[in-house]
């Protein structure tokens, strides 16, 4: 007589999670975007924040092209840095438009992702 175990079976992991400390599983994932996204946005970046801290970012025009993963400490490294200017463009080479908004005199707020799994409430 064989004991059968009462736990679902382990679900394989995909090759990008083999060996890679930071990769967490997104299926459940809720992706966020900038409020200034649109579908016809040259490029959607979204992000996904974990209960341990760590963030999932994405391409939110090709969603399954891969997924870069951050610790909390490269995630508040590269805020801080946004914060403080360090990716800023030089707004001889913008529009009027998109120098303000990198002046922040645009309101922008994160919303959910029409492609996230399921929907979800708004959250932070």
């Amino acid at each position: 007589m064989s004991e059968q175990s009462s736990q679902p079976p382990a679900r394989e992991l995909p090759p990008e999670a083999q060996g890679n400390e930071k990769w967490h599983d997104t299926t459940n994932a809720v992706w966020k975007r900038s409020s200034l996204s649109s579908e016809d946005s040259e490029a959607i970046v979204e992000v996904a924040k974990f209960d341990d801290g760590f963030r999932a970012v994405r391409d939110g025009k090709n969603p399954d092209k891969g997924i870069l993963f951050f610790t909390p400490a490269e995630w508040e490294a590269f805020v801080l840095g946004a914060k403080d200017g360090e990716f800023d463009i030089p707004e001889e080479y913008l529009t009027p438009e998109e120098a303000a908004i990198q002046r922040g005199e645009v309101p922008v707020y994160a919303v959910p992702s029409p492609n996230n799994a399921t929907p979800s409430k708004d959250e932070d």
